[in-house]
């Protein structure tokens, strides 16, 4: 009798997100079920850097220490993003020059939110891909007269509810950094 082989079940390859905060972590699990939904072999593997951290150069260190945690188990995903709000880079450039050096060195890609994560949101919606709040009081006033429940942080389920691959997408086209990761994950 010949033994039938089991059908093989293709390997989703890893991609590091060091996220900032809840918010960021919603969204990321929000590209998750895109890339479920697109039947993609990706799995984000999604690190809230933010407990313990409070500047971008801080939660760059806690992804490197996290990655290197990885890497002794043969488990570190060589394609690496962090997503971190640009307003908090900007009160000190010299933190915000070693940020960038330590993130290339470990070969992170900083998805720079600019202002802050309400800003590069707001991106998403119809009409606001360009629209540029000067700072997260006007990020955050904005969203919310276009989004009335909005909420911080906002779940994945709570995103998709607004949000879909069209809102990504046309963030995307105004968000350079935003657009390499859809790439890489094949959303784009």
């Amino acid at each position: 009798m010949k033994r039938r082989r089991p059908p093989s079940i293709e390997l989703r390859r890893p991609v590091y997100i060091g996220c900032e905060g809840a918010s960021e972590v919603g969204y990321a699990g929000f590209l998750q079920d895109l890339i479920r939904d697109a039947n993609l072999p990706v799995h984000l593997h999604v690190d809230e850097l933010g407990p313990g951290t409070g500047d971008p150069l801080s939660r760059i260190e806690m992804a490197v220490l996290r990655l290197k945690h990885l890497e002794k188990k043969g488990r570190a995903p060589a394609e690496r993003f962090a997503l971190l709000d640009f307003d908090q880079a900007e009160r000190d450039p010299p933190r915000a020059e070693r940020t960038r050096k330590l993130a290339s060195d470990n070969r992170i890609t900083i998805l720079w939110q600019r202002p802050c994560f309400e800003a590069m949101l707001l991106r998403h919606l119809e009409g606001k891909a360009a629209h540029r709040p000067p700072d997260t009081a006007g990020a955050l006033k904005a969203l919310e007269k276009e989004w009335p429940e909005y909420r911080k942080p906002m779940t994945r389920a709570s995103l998709a509810r607004r949000l879909d691959r069209d809102a990504v997408l046309r963030a995307a086209g105004v968000e350079a950094e935003l657009q390499a990761l859809l790439r890489c994950i094949g959303v784009l």
